[in-house]
């Protein structure tokens, strides 16, 4: 009698976005095939082919799990915010400390597809509009926040690394500036 193994496909898929992840991470963009994506893996071509029939696929995956990522840690950083003209922006601002210090790793696999792929850009810049646009902070205050927040992401992400005492520092004066009127 033969045994045989249980299928599991979230399993599966799993593994096959994070062996793209790599492939991404230590070659970049254009050498994500399925190939090289298998050679990882260990799995069938069929196997790879089951979840994502196309290079096209596999990247969209990709993108769809780090953007989730992000996604869920803003939600939960907003769900932690009082109400204020700058509950939104606070929360983005503590996800993207949160997210770069987390899965560094998975920030620079995100700006890699993003760079490689004007959808990911446009599907990154509507959730910023739609998740900022609530906020009543002036305009200037709330671009020159993002783009702080922005700042600190990367560099934690691409270094050079600052101290925690120098991003808990910036961390701070950024979320001062969402307390300042004009």
């Amino acid at each position: 009698m033969a045994l045989s193994r249980p299928k599991q496909p979230e399993l599966l898929r799993a593994r096959i976005l994070e062996a793209a992840q790599g492939v991404l991470l230590d070659e970049g963009l254009a050498a994500v095939t399925h190939d090289r994506v298998l050679a990882r893996t260990g799995i069938s071509k069929g196997g790879l082919q089951h979840h994502f029939r196309t290079k096209q696929l596999l990247l969209d995956a990709l993108f769809d799990q780090l953007f989730a990522s992000f996604v869920a840690q803003y939600e939960l950083a907003l769900a932690q915010e009082p109400a204020g003209p700058a509950r939104r922006m606070r929360a983005y601002v503590k996800a993207s400390r949160r997210n770069a210090l987390d899965v560094a790793h998975s920030g620079r696999a995100t700006v890699l597809l993003a760079l490689g792929d004007e959808q990911y850009q446009a599907r990154w810049s509507r959730f910023l509009d739609e998740t900022l646009a609530p906020d009543t902070l002036d305009g200037a205050t709330l671009l020159a926040c993002r783009l702080a927040a922005d700042g600190l992401w990367y560099s934690l992400v691409f270094g050079p690394v600052p101290s925690a005492a120098e991003v808990d520092a910036a961390l701070h004066r950024i979320l001062q500036l969402t307390e300042e009127r004009p």
